[in-house]
This record gives C-alpha cells, sequence and structure tokens, in this order.
C-alpha cells in the first residue's frame, strides 16, 4: 500500500532508495517500542530513513496504520497517530513554521487522503487510537482552517462541520458513541490551539460549537465519558463565547449546564466543569453578577465536603477572580471592578482557613493538594483587598500557630506569610513582632513542613514588610545563620532569600554608592562567611541553593560602608574569589556534568568579582603587586579573558558585566591598556547573534567601553563598527521577538550613539554607513506602527520592540548629533555632515513624525525623541528651523511638558521648548 505522487512529488522523490510499505512500517512501529535499545534504535532510524525518501508516503502509511481496525496491535496504531502529529508541530516556533509550510506543500490529494484516514480513526473503539486521531486532527487543523483558497473559504471547510454532525446526530452504534466521545476531544484541541493564534477563522462556527458541546453535557446525556469530553472541550471552547455570553437566554443556559455538571457524581466532571468556571472569570468577569451568589454556594460546598481534585477547582475559581479584580485595582479600569472578593472574603476564608489543615503526611513545597490550593487563593486574596483581609485571619492564625497539632500550627504558619503581599507594612507592624520570635522557633520544630513554612514566611515578611522588622533586622539575620546549617536545602533557601532582602531593603534605604555604617555593617563579615558555606554545600544544587546564596551574597556585599571596603571587601574577598575563579580553569570535564558545574562556578564567582569591584576605589585597582608586578585590576582582567574563552553563554555574561566595573572604576588611560585583546573579544561576543541576552551584553559593554575612552577609542572601533553594522543589516537579528525579549538592534543603534560621541570627528569615515543603518532602522520602525495600528493589529511583543527600537535609534542619532558638534569645536562645519535627507527628512524627523501621534509609546521614547529634537535645534537653529516648528516635533515637545510627566521628562520638555521657541 502506498500513495501515488503529484508530478512536483516525483520530482523530488529520490527513485534510487525503496519506499517503506505499510507492512514494514507497522513492524518498525512495533519495534520502536522494543525494550531492547539495539531493536529500538534500528526501528527508530528506519522510519526517519523512510520519511526522508519519500514523505508524502511515509505520512500517509502512518495514517493508514491510524485507522485500520484490522491492525493486531492498539501500540502500533497510536504511535503512528503521535509520530504523524509530531511531523507537523513544534515547541520551537520556527521548527513549528517550517513543519506547517511542508504540510502545505504536500500534494493537496495526499493531505485529504491522510486526513479522511484520522477522521475514520476517530470511530475507533480504542481509547488510545481516538485521543491520537483527535491530537492529528486538531494539528492539521491548527495549520488549515487559518489559511483560505481561492474562493475564500478555508483549506479544510468540511472538518467543523463533520465533527459537529458527529456530536449533535451521532450514529446508533458502538462507533458512533465512540466518534462523538472522540469528536468533542478533537474540537476541545481545536479550539485549544486555535485561540493561541490571531484569527477569527471559527467565528462563523462558533455558536454552533458552543451548541453542541453544551448539549453533551446537558443531565440527558447519560454516557459520562461523551459528557467528560464534553465538559473539557466546553473549557476551550469557551474563548469563542463573547458573543453567547452577550445574550442573557444563552448565557443563562451556558451557566445552568456547567452549575448542574458541577453537582454530577463523577468527579472528573466535575473538576472540568470548575475549570470552565475558572475561564469565565477569566473571560467574562463582568458577566458573573447574576451568578455570584450561586457560585460562592457551590464553591463552598466543593471545598468542604468534595475530593481533593474537585476542591482545588472550586478554590481556583476564586483566584481567577482574585486576579481579575487585581488587573482592575491597579489599573485604570478600577471603576470596572465590581468586588466580589470583598463580599465572599467572610463567608470564603473561614473554609479556605480550615483547608489549609488538610496537609498530606510527607508534603512539601512540590505537593499539589487542596491545602496549597487554599494557600495560593488566601495569597491571593490579601493582595486583591489588602488591608481588609488582616481582621479575618489575624486572630485564626493567632489561635492556631501554638496549637500542639502540627497541621495548625504550619497551617497558621503558612496563613501568616499569605498575607505578607497586600496590607501596607504600617498595618503589619502591629503583628509581625509577637508572630516573628514563634517562626524563628519553629525553624527547628521536629515537624519538616512547620520547619520549612517558618523559613517561606520569614522570607515573605523580610520581602514585603521590612519595615516591621525596623532595627532588629541584624538579629535576625544572626539568628538564622545559627539556624542555616542544620537546615535542609529549601529551608536554607527561604532564609537565603530573608537575608537577601533584608539587605535589599538596607541597601534601598540609602542613595549613597557606598553607604554608611548600617545595620549590617558589624555582621558582614559574617554573613558573607555563612553564604559561601552554603553555596559550598553538597547539596547546595537542590532548591537552587547554591545560585540563590551567591545572589543574596552579592546584594549583602553592596551595603559595605568605607570601612567595610577597605578591611574586608579589599584585603579578603577580592582575592579570594579571584583565587576561586583561577581554580575552576584546572578543574576536570569529563563529562557534561562536570562543564555545567564548573561554567556555574565561573559565573558565581564573575558576579561577586563584579559587585566588589563596583565598590573599589580606583587606587586599589591600579595598585601594583610587587610580586608579580602586575596591577590588581591586571589579574582581574586576565581572568575575565580566560573566562571568554570558555565559551559559556553564563559564565561571559557575568564576565561582562565584570569588566564592565572594571572599565567604570579605572580612568582611561588604565583601561586602554587591555583594548588590543579585549577589543577583538568584544567583536566576537558581538556577532553572537545567535545568543541574544550575550549579544546585547557585549554591545552595552561597548557603549561603556567608548564613554570611558573616549577619543581613544578610534584606535579600536573599525573592527567593532563593522560587526555592529553587520549584526544591523541581518534580517534575522531580532526576528523572533515573540520568544526573544533580549532586543539586540536597538542596542546596536544606542551604541552607534555612544561610539559617535566618544570619537567626534574621527566618525567621519563611519557616517554614511551609520545613516543609512539608522534611516533603515525608522522604516522598521514606521513599518511596525502601521501593523500595530492596522485592525487586529495590536501584539504586546510587537509594541514592546517598537518601543525599545525607537529608544536605541534616537539614542543613536543623538549621539550622533552631539559626536559632529563636539567635532565642530576644532573642525568649522563638522556638523553640517548631517544635514542631507537620509539623516534628517527621510531619517530622524521621520521617526519624529512615526511616533508624535503614538499614544502607546514609553515617556522613555518620548524624552529620548524630545532630546533629539532639541539638539538638533540647539546646534542647526535657522538651518532646519521650518522642519523642527512642524507640527510633530511641536506636538512631541508639548507632551514631554505636559502634567503628570517624570522629573526628568517634563525638564527636557522645557528645555526643548525653549530651543524652538515655542
Amino acid at each position: 500500500l502506498t500513495v501515488s505522487c503529484s508530478p512536483a512529488d516525483e520530482r523530488q522523490k529520490p527513485h534510487a532508495l525503496t519506499t517503506m510499505d505499510a507492512a514494514a512500517l507497522r513492524q518498525a512501529l512495533a519495534n520502536a517500542q522494543n525494550p531492547d535499545a539495539t531493536t529500538r534504535n534500528s526501528a527508530e532510524e528506519q522510519l526517519k530513513q523512510s520519511f526522508s525518501n519519500d514523505a508524502a508516503n511515509h505520512l500517509f502509511l502512518l495514517s493508514h496504520e491510524l485507522q485500520d481496525e484490522t491492525a493486531p496491535n492498539v501500540q502500533t496504531r497510536s504511535l503512528a497517530g503521535l509520530t504523524l502529529k509530531n511531523f507537523m508541530t513544534s515547541k520551537d516556533h520556527a521548527q513549528a513554521v517550517k513543519l506547517a509550510n511542508d504540510w502545505m506543500a504536500l500534494n493537496p490529494e495526499v493531505r485529504n487522503k491522510i486526513k479522511t484516514n484520522a477522521c475514520q480513526a476517530l470511530s475507533s473503539l480504542q481509547r488510545d487510537v481516538q485521543l491520537a486521531s483527535a491530537q492529528v486532527i486538531s494539528k492539521i487543523a491548527t495549520i488549515e482552517l487559518p489559511k483560505t483558497g481561492p474562493d475564500g473559504r478555508s483549506q479544510w471547510e468540511e472538518l467543523m462541520p463533520l465533527l459537529l454532525a458527529s456530536v449533535v446526530q451521532p450514529e446508533a452504534s458502538p462507533q458512533g458513541l465512540a466518534k462523538k466521545q472522540a469528536s468533542l476531544h478533537t474540537i476541545g484541541y481545536i479550539c485549544e490551539e486555535i485561540a493561541t493564534l490571531e484569527t477569527d477563522c471559527l467565528a462563523s462556527k462558533s455558536n454552533e460549537i458552543l451548541t453542541a458541546v453544551v448539549a453533551g453535557m446537558r443531565n440527558e446525556e447519560q454516557d459520562l465519558a461523551v459528557k467528560l469530553a464534553a465538559t473539557k472541550a466546553l473549557s476551550n471552547a469557551l474563548e469563542f463565547a463573547n458573543k453567547n455570553f452577550e445574550v442573557d437566554a444563552e448565557r443563562n443556559y451556558i451557566m445552568q449546564v456547567i452549575c448542574e455538571a458541577c453537582t454530577c457524581s463523577s468527579d472528573d466532571i466535575k473538576e472540568h466543569a470548575y475549570q470552565c468556571l475558572c475561564r469565565i472569570a477569566e473571560l467574562y468577569y463582568d458577566k458573573l453578577i447574576p451568578y455570584i451568589q450561586k457560585l460562592l454556594e457551590l464553591t463552598i460546598m466543593a471545598i468542604t465536603t468534595q475530593q481533593d481534585n474537585v476542591a482545588r477547582q472550586a478554590i481556583a475559581f476564586w483566584s481567577a477572580v482574585c486576579d481579575a479584580e487585581f488587573e482592575m485595582l491597579n489599573s485604570d479600569e478600577e471603576g470596572d471592578c465590581k468586588k466580589f472578593i470583598m463580599g465572599a472574603t467572610p463567608y470564603l476564608l473561614p473554609d479556605l482557613l480550615k483547608t489549609m489543615k488538610c496537609q498530606e503526611d510527607g508534603q512539601d513545597e512540590d505537593s499539589y493538594n487542596k491545602s496549597t490550593e487554599a494557600a495560593a487563593c488566601l495569597a491571593a486574596i490579601a493582595s486583591t483587598i489588602c488591608d481588609e483581609v488582616l481582621p479575618h485571619v489575624v486572630p485564626w492564625v493567632q489561635q492556631n500557630i501554638s496549637s500542639p497539632d502540627w497541621h495548625c500550627k504550619e497551617a497558621a504558619v503558612m496563613a501568616f506569610g499569605c498575607i505578607m503581599d497586600g496590607p501596607s507594612p504600617e498595618e503589619l507592624k502591629q503583628y509581625v513582632g509577637g508572630i516573628m520570635d514563634t517562626l524563628i522557633a519553629y525553624l527547628v520544630d521536629p515537624e519538616d513542613l512547620v520547619k520549612n513554612s517558618s523559613a517561606w514566611a520569614i522570607m515573605r515578611i523580610t520581602e514585603f514588610a521590612p519595615e516591621a522588622i525596623g532595627l532588629h533586622m541584624a538579629p535576625l539575620c544572626e539568628k538564622l545563620m545559627q539556624v542555616m546549617p542544620q537546615s535542609e536545602p529549601q529551608t536554607a533557601n527561604h532564609l537565603v532569600w530573608a537575608i537577601h532582602h533584608a539587605a535589599n531593603f538596607i541597601r534601598a534605604s540609602h542613595d549613597s554608592h557606598i553607604l554608611p555604617r548600617n545595620q549590617l555593617s558589624p555582621i558582614l563579615g559574617k554573613l558573607v562567611e555563612c553564604l559561601v558555606t552554603q553555596a559550598d554545600r553538597s547539596d547546595a544544587t537542590e532548591a537552587n541553593l547554591r545560585a540563590n546564596a551567591y545572589e543574596a551574597l552579592n546584594v549583602v556585599v553592596s551595603t559595605a560602608d568605607e570601612e567595610a571596603i577597605r578591611t574586608f571587601v579589599a584585603p579578603t574577598l577580592l582575592p579570594m574569589f579571584g583565587e576561586r575563579l583561577n581554580a575552576t580553569f584546572a578543574m576536570p570535564c569529563l563529562n557534561a556534568d562536570d562543564l555545567n558545574l564548573r561554567n556555574e562556578w565561573q559565573s558565581f564567582f564573575c558576579g561577586a568579582l563584579q559587585t566588589c569591584i563596583n565598590l573599589m576605589p580606583p587606587e586599589h585597582l591600579v595598585a601594583v603587586d610587587p610580586a608579580s608586578g602586575m596591577t590588581t585590576a591586571d589579574k582581574f582582567m586576565h581572568l575575565f579573558l580566560q573566562v571568554f574563552s570558555s565559551q559559556n553563554t553564563t559564565a561571559a555574561q557575568e564576565a561582562l558585566l565584570a569588566v564592565g566595573s572594571v572599565c567604570h572604576v579605572l580612568p582611561q588611560a588604565a583601561f586602554d591598556r587591555y583594548m588590543p585583546t579585549f577589543s577583538g573579544m568584544l567583536v566576537a561576543l558581538i556577532s553572537t547573534s545567535g545568543e541574544p541576552g550575550l549579544c546585547m551584553l557585549a554591545l552595552t559593554t561597548t557603549s561603556d567601553v567608548a564613554r570611558t575612552l573616549e577619543g581613544e577609542m578610534i584606535k579600536y572601533s573599525d573592527a567593532i563598527v563593522e560587526v555592529i553594522l553587520n549584526v544591523l543589516a541581518r534580517p534575522d537579528v531580532d526576528a523572533q521577538i515573540a520568544q526573544v525579549h533580549d532586543y539586540i538592534k536597538p542596542s546596536a543603534y544606542s551604541c552607534i550613539g555612544d561610539i559617535a560621541m566618544a570619537i567626534g570627528a574621527g566618525m567621519e569615515k563611519y557616517l554614511q554607513y551609520w545613516l543609512a543603518a539608522l534611516q533603515q532602522g525608522c522604516e522598521t520602525a514606521k513599518r511596525l506602527k502601521e501593523e500595530l495600528a492596522g485592525k487586529d493589529g495590536y501584539d504586546e511583543d510587537k509594541r514592546n520592540y517598537l518601543n525599545a527600537l525607537c529608544e536605541g535609534i534616537f539614542d543613536g542619532y543623538v549621539g550622533v548629533v552631539q559626536g559632529l558638534k563636539a567635532a565642530g569645536i576644532t573642525q568649522p562645519g563638522a556638523t553640517d555632515a548631517f544635514l542631507q535627507p537620509v539623516a534628517v527628512q527621510g531619517g530622524c524627523l521621520m521617526l519624529v513624525e512615526v511616533i508624535s501621534s503614538d499614544e502607546d509609546k514609553t515617556e522613555s521614547v518620548l524624552r529620548t525623541a524630545v532630546g533629539l529634537v532639541g539638539d538638533l535645534a540647539e546646534t542647526y537653529g535657522d538651518k532646519i528651523k521650518p522642519m523642527l516648528t512642524a507640527k510633530p516635533c511641536q506636538d512631541l515637545v508639548l507632551q514631554a511638558k505636559a502634567s503628570g510627566m517624570e522629573p526628568d521628562t517634563a525638564e527636557i520638555g522645557h528645555w526643548a521648548a525653549t530651543r524652538l521657541g515655542i
């Protein structure tokens, strides 16, 4: 059995290779599940080769095996379906697009045969086959339904009517019942997939879909498997029910059916019915008013009487309501909030608190049950109603926290930690002091969960209400250090975070770079020693303890005062972390785990060194060691350059940040000595656009270097400018803004500005290339703005990228203008090199026009743009005054001056207005 190919398929098919037939494929699928690795690997290779030789035939054979009821092995049929599905989808976006294109490139006749086979498999009496076929159909539908043919119809227009008919008018046979159930699963999968796409391809079918799905949920439906499939499908189909929810009768009927399902005899159906209510809270919060009293009764009944899985979903409904109200209360939609949580709290919270006592034996932080769901919901309620939660929870905590029953004790501790985020520190202060000593005592409780929850609660207090601890921060940290060595990794991790938050609170309490003597000064050395010891634990990889210990260490070190820097950071910490970093280069790397461990340590040590170097006075870094003849900076730069050669992205990023600190602290001449080597490293790192975070950081570091070196940057700029222009010219850079939010091109444009400002007159040889690149960026920004302004064109990722891009481009122009202005001091007329259409009318002022009417631009973009307009007015005056006094420029300046703007924005707005004479 093979499938015929189109002439185009025949041209692509390698005739010298034999194709697999149905019997061979069946055997290969069976062998692919063999426990013997040799047999299994051989079969997998056969299947790959079959697809490579003739993709169309291979996919058809898989679909034939899926629907073949005479096949002796159900496992081969379901595997055929899952394999077929995997040829159409991928978690990687670029690969998913490729697979979709490959599918659409197949002969339509072949595609239709595969689709027919998949649909026939829905009638199978084998559940695994039903589900596999449902997944295959949903993946094909996700590709084909959004695509239309010349007649404007979907590429698979007949699919939804076929599925709906199987649900509404099933055949009176076991196969008909099976197909009804499988069709409901398929509809659910399709709705789930389509909801993630920007398409309205299901809009015309939404009413029929809801009718069919809701019909499968009614009390009249006796088959519980069908009812469950319908309930699951409704959870996904609700995304498309917006029109139905606008009609009272239709909305009432949908809510009635869901509420009836919440009291069904099947726990699985009840669980998924409550999931439907969660989706309604997310999608149609404003429509809940007529039903909220009934839903409160239903959910409380479920929380107090139903099995764990049902109770969890009933609790999750209120968490979803909290999420919706929290968003409204913290935005300009506050008036739309119905305050359901405030009204439900007196009735809901007592049962939530009781439920928190229902911990499992052996429960830990990874456990998922109704007690953990209740705790999460309590935290959400506290965030939503803030101070109003305290009178409902604190008395209960005080009543239960000293109970001899560990369930009550742990629940009280957890409840207190849950309400830290929401109420004001001033309100919390009256309760924290009385409970903190109890929490510290419980850090050595015999019950592990009590210890861990107490550590978590202390962490939450230091994070959200550190003011409540006040001057007792240092004694608290000392007590935590005493307990930490004996604590399990998870508990120790919470305590490390508590120290992190405490130090961060001290750090944020002072504006100066070097802090004065503070609460942590007397114990700074002990804190650092404790955190290093925790990171060195043999079990420090658990609970991310090692990484978090070094994060906390960096914050603690940043609180050092001048005395601590002189007596501890400089003479002890810097050499210690330098020696530790140097030792990593001798670590044996016999396998991937060894390599990962070395890279991890290098990242931590580079991060710690960066923190220490930031605190150093320049004279310390340029001090020469008599024994080696090297300065302190020499030693560390040598180590950082070695890290770059290890080709590990994370370690290289930390090393770059550390180099940036050296660059920031050292004077110009002192850093210039490293550039002959480091400039080549910068070029290599900027070239790593496949690692966006590393590339972006390399560009940022280049900007730092340019600002430090100023005119001396010209000695190294040729290669750096060339690689930046190459990055900007590549269409694949920043092509995946939905998946990757480390934007390279905005940083590259900004870097151009920093280099231009540094080298001044030296930019002459680059200027035309820079202006062309900046103009191309302006064109891209204009196109993005037009796409966002189109019908249904709003896209948050695209919006964020546009803001970043505009800010980077304006930074670039500002740097070029400022650099030319500086060059004009010694070279009269140098600034006129900017006065050309590619730079002005077709460049920066075009971008000004693009954003002047953009209501969604960030204030940072506005501030940078207005700064450029002011620079142009100050530098060129009457030469381009007609363009600068045009409406777009004036509108921007007036926006910056408007009330409500940040002081920096208003200041630059007034400055620019003065320059423009408005």
